[in-house]
């Protein structure tokens, strides 16, 4: 009932119709746009939050394995003690008890090692109670192998406790191929159960191998919350949780997994000030909408207004002295004046009458007219918006497309017609790949960690292999590329194949982009003790200065048309940059005189000693050469 009644107060007038129209326009396109922000926003946190997820389940796992792999080691080693000898003779004089007591002290051991001859008779222990001979080594221990073995999660038949254990057979010093006895050590679970829980309160230690299990959660209704069925058929769809797993690897625990749980509740519990805020913004936008609308709608109104009042006046007076009043020369301005004719002339009623319906229709369509032109405004407004977003997608989807096409054409021409689309294909197929090759440089440049592996480079004989290749490609070029190298090889340290990347974008584009006969310079110089500068300039239409400086931005083009023909895919400069960075130096673009641009690149130089090993090898492949010219 409410929104019926509103919907007939906001219609029941054209300014009204109006100032609606626009509202509902904004209202749809605004909402729209803010559950989209919101969808991504929401998306993102809950990826984020499940990768860190992963590398905590990592870290957890990571310090369960290094754990036990150490006492397997400690183990190993304690197998091959000399005193072991004394397990053949039954530990008459202790030395084996005492061993292994002295070894839980020295590395404060939280659980006990056990001693078991050939037979599997019980001889030393670590722990508070004696060896008696009696006991006998529980099957679960037993170790027929030659090497030590894991046991998991199970309860101690000695002490009642919940342990794992390791066991390894030990052999005698004497003869390695003689079995003299088994040597056990346990480990309490509620250690491990002290590693893996720590500070976190949402972690499930799991068993893989056969039916998988759950081994320790935190806390411990965890897994009746979740569902142990979704946790052995790794179904987390609609658990309401976000989950992280450790990587699986190869150790005594291969078949141990830590998940880590996070409430999604909790992770997109900052979501509720981001929808605040969109619905504030939304608030703060309407207000001048609808002042503006407002505003808009009784001017284009008011002077049917002004008619209809008159109009009123006279049905109810039946006086003709009422007159328009005349505020503009457009159509409703000669309405207004034909409506005070023809009170002035009751015989031309009737053709006052017709002008008058015509020209309301005019009025009319003037109206939409209006109306629809404001519409297309703000339509072409929402389609700028999207362009953004497919700018993004362009260079991938466009070669696609034409891809998919040529192969349609392909399959429904002839034999005769089919390899120029084959041709076709193979180009953007190229395209593509070469987007991708450049995308993947960039990642990995944005991924790297550690320092490729260097060695030492003779630059100059690299930027003259670089200007060789490329006025190879364009021989109408070789006489404008003019390169100004020092008298002595220059050395640096750093990866061949980066440092040939880079460069070679940079003079690549500085002929690119400029016309034959245009110089282009390229000058190597050590400009101080410290800094070698790779500096290439050229005499082209150059670079305004408000692009200068996304120049080393990734897809950023000063032609915004974004055509292949104009100059790549725009990832070059930017992977010329982290190469350069990542050799510890610095790329600049600066504005030449009177036109074109200069690109200067600075590397910390080689040592002494690393220019007199290149010089000396440059030397020697230039004699080598002259020796193969005289043969």
């Amino acid at each position: 009932m409410f929104l019926r009644r509103a919907v007939h107060l906001l219609t029941r007038s054209i300014p009204r119709r109006i100032l609606a129209a626009l509202l509902s326009i904004y209202l749809v396109t605004y909402f729209a746009t803010a559950i989209f922000v919101y969808s991504d926003v929401r998306a993102s946190i809950l990826e984020s939050d499940a990768t860190a997820l992963d590398r905590l389940a990592d870290l957890k796992y990571e310090q369960l394995a290094n754990q036990i792999g150490a006492l397997a080691t400690d183990l190993t080693a304690w197998s091959e003690l000399e005193v072991m000898n004394d397990l053949a003779s039954g530990d008459i004089d202790k030395r084996v008890t005492q061993a292994l007591e002295a070894s839980k002290r020295l590395y404060d051991l939280a659980g006990d090692i056990y001693a078991f001859d050939a037979v599997g008779r019980l001889l030393a222990m670590s722990g508070n109670g004696r060896a008696d001979g009696v006991h006998r080594l529980p099957p679960q221990w037993e170790n027929s192998g030659k090497s030590l073995v894991f046991i998991d999660k199970h309860t101690d038949p000695l002490t009642q406790k919940q342990v794992v254990a390791l066991s390894i057979p030990v052999f005698g010093r004497f003869d390695q191929s003689y079995r003299i006895g088994t040597l056990v050590l346990t480990y309490p679970w509620s250690t491990v159960e002290g590693l893996l829980f720590g500070t976190a309160n949402t972690t499930i230690l799991l068993e893989k191998s056969g039916l998988a299990r759950v081994l320790a959660a935190n806390p411990p209704d965890l897994v009746d919350r979740v569902g142990l069925h979704r946790i052995q058929q790794d179904d987390w769809e609609g658990s309401g949780v976000v989950m992280g797993r450790s990587a699986p690897r190869s150790g005594l625990v291969a078949n141990w997994q830590v998940l880590m749980l996070h409430d999604i509740a909790v992770v997109t519990g900052s979501l509720h000030w981001v929808a605040f805020k969109l619905v504030l913004l939304g608030a703060a936008l309407a207000i001048p909408i609808i002042f503006l609308g407002r505003w808009l709608s009784q001017r284009l109104t008011a002077p049917i207004a002004d008619l209809t009042r008159v109009v009123r006046e006279i049905a109810d007076t039946d006086k003709l002295d009422a007159r328009v009043p005349i505020t503009s020369s457009d159509e409703l301005g000669s309405l207004a004046q034909s409506f005070n004719r023809m009170t002035d002339n009751l015989e031309r009623i009737t053709q006052e009458r017709e002008q008058f319906v015509r020209e309301l229709a005019a009025l009319n369509q003037t109206l939409e007219a209006k109306i629809a032109a404001r519409t297309e405004e703000l339509e072409a407004a929402i389609k700028a918006q999207q362009r953004l977003l497919g700018d993004i997608s362009h260079e991938i989807k466009s070669p696609l497309a034409r891809l998919s096409m040529a192969l349609g054409l392909a399959g429904r021409l002839g034999e005769i017609d089919r390899p120029r689309q084959y041709d076709r294909m193979e180009r953007e197929i190229a395209n593509i790949a070469a987007l991708a090759s450049e995308l993947l440089t960039l990642a990995r440049l944005d991924a790297a960690t550690e320092p490729p592996e260097f060695a030492p480079i003779d630059l100059c004989t690299m930027v003259d292999q670089i200007v060789s290749d490329a006025v190879y490609e364009t021989p109408s070029r070789t006489a404008d590329v003019i390169v100004l190298g020092a008298a002595e090889p220059i050395a640096i340290l750093g990866n061949a194949d980066l440092l040939r990347r880079a460069i070679e974008n940079v003079v690549r584009n500085a002929i690119f982009y400029t016309s034959d006969n245009t110089e282009v310079r390229i000058v190597l110089a050590r400009t101080s003790p410290q800094i070698i500068s790779v500096e290439v300039s050229d005499r082209g239409p150059g670079v305004p200065d408000t692009a200068m400086g996304h120049l080393f931005e990734p897809f950023y083009r000063v032609d915004e048309a974004r055509a292949r023909d104009t100059g790549g895919t725009g990832i070059g400069l930017a992977i010329c940059q982290r190469i350069v960075h990542l050799h510890g130096g610095t790329v600049q673009a600066r504005r030449n005189t009177p036109t074109g641009l200069i690109v200067v690149m600075e590397f910390p130089s080689g040592s002494a000693g690393l220019d007199a090993t290149v010089r000396s090898r440059v030397t020697l492949e230039r004699h080598d050469a002259a020796d193969a010219g005289t043969r």
